[in-house]
């Protein structure tokens, strides 16, 4: 309703620095009389409906037009108004839960925003520093300890680091003599993939998380391995794809698209990684550059993707990207000799 405000019937207010579209800024979230005339923390202000405001208010009340003022000065309406630009954009900032996550993430990537772009990022790390600060261990966390050699996750840094560990463990396992690597390669399914990767997973477990598969978020988008912590409420999600028969753009997009958009939008799932096999020796055509990677130059492009979401989400969310080479250990080893052989 709010928004209606700043809208004539069929057409926009033409912005202007003192327009009428400024003047409702003002007034409805302006703090004129030392308090707001809307309580924006009231349930009908969505984080879907407060982007909007915030994007009305950018047009109506542009930066470009800011006032700037030297020494003692008294409030003008102008003044008011960019208070009420600013609430609004603290307001989205501020919100939590799938819906927030998604509106935060709409607004960094719009051009709207560019110029707060850095501030905005700079703010949501050192939140997200604050969230990742580890709690004091309790004493049966002490037991688990003595018990098992290790802790479950109790931060979203614990979480990642727990994450990254396993899949380097099935590394490790690919490499020993009476490896699956074998049968997995015949695997042409992510759905029977899948099963092998969290059993394996499940087994490595030692009681610090448990495995779900295609567990369902709260926007009904089911993610392919979610990792949940036996001592808190922080999960990890690995999304997994067979990468014989996708595309480099395909396998980059699923970063952003897939993992983080769908899959970690909640305040506890901050930790993600896009797990890519592959059987076959094949290249990948780089989505912007048009060059052609190998197994190795694809776990690069994908790394490269994982660390700018990442940047661009605040370091709010820890992302990795892994691939694991299921081709015959033996050709790959006899390819490299004959590379190096030939640079000789």
């Amino acid at each position: 309703m709010a928004a209606r405000c700043l809208r004539k019937p069929g057409r926009f207010m033409e912005p202007s620095k003192l327009g009428a579209g400024a003047t409702w800024i003002a007034m409805l979230f302006g703090d004129r009389f030392n308090q707001p005339l809307v309580n924006l923390a009231g349930p009908g202000f969505t984080p879907r409906e407060l982007l909007r405001l915030v994007r009305l208010a950018y047009e109506h009340v542009r930066p470009s037009d800011d006032v700037h003022h030297e020494g003692m000065h008294s409030s003008g309406p102008r003044d008011h108004a960019e208070q009420g630009r600013n609430v609004l954009l603290n307001a989205v900032l501020n919100t939590r839960g799938p819906e927030g996550w998604a509106a935060k993430l709409e607004m960094a990537n719009d051009p709207l925003f560019a110029h707060f772009r850095d501030r905005a990022i700079a703010l949501a790390t050192e939140r997200a520093a604050e969230e990742a600060d580890a709690a004091t261990p309790t004493e049966s966390d002490v037991a688990q300890l003595e018990r098992y050699r290790e802790l479950s996750p109790m931060t979203r840094d614990d979480m990642f680091a727990l994450l990254v560990d396993r899949l380097d463990d099935i590394d490790d396992l690919l490499l020993r003599d009476d490896s699956p690597r074998e049968a997995w390669a015949g695997i042409s399914d992510e759905r029977v993939m899948r099963r092998e990767i969290a059993r394996e997973l499940r087994n490595a477990s030692n009681h610090a998380y448990t495995v779900d598969q295609e567990g369902v978020t709260a926007d009904e988008k089911e993610t392919d391995i979610r990792l949940r912590s036996s001592a808190s409420d922080q999960q990890a999600v690995i999304e997994l794809k067979l990468g014989d028969e996708r595309t480099g753009r395909d396998l980059r997009d699923t970063v952003r698209n897939q993992l983080v958009r769908k899959y970690m939008a909640a305040e506890a799932c901050r930790s993600g990684c896009l797990l890519v096999t592959i059987s076959k020796s094949r290249t990948w055509q780089h989505p912007e550059t048009g060059e052609n990677l190998d197994a190795e130059g694809l776990l690069s492009m994908l790394q490269t993707e994982s660390q700018q979401v990442a940047a661009e989400m605040g370091h709010s969310v820890l992302l990795a990207a892994k691939v694991l080479d299921l081709r015959p250990r033996l050709s790959t080893e006899t390819a490299k000799s004959a590379r190096t052989g030939m640079g000789a």
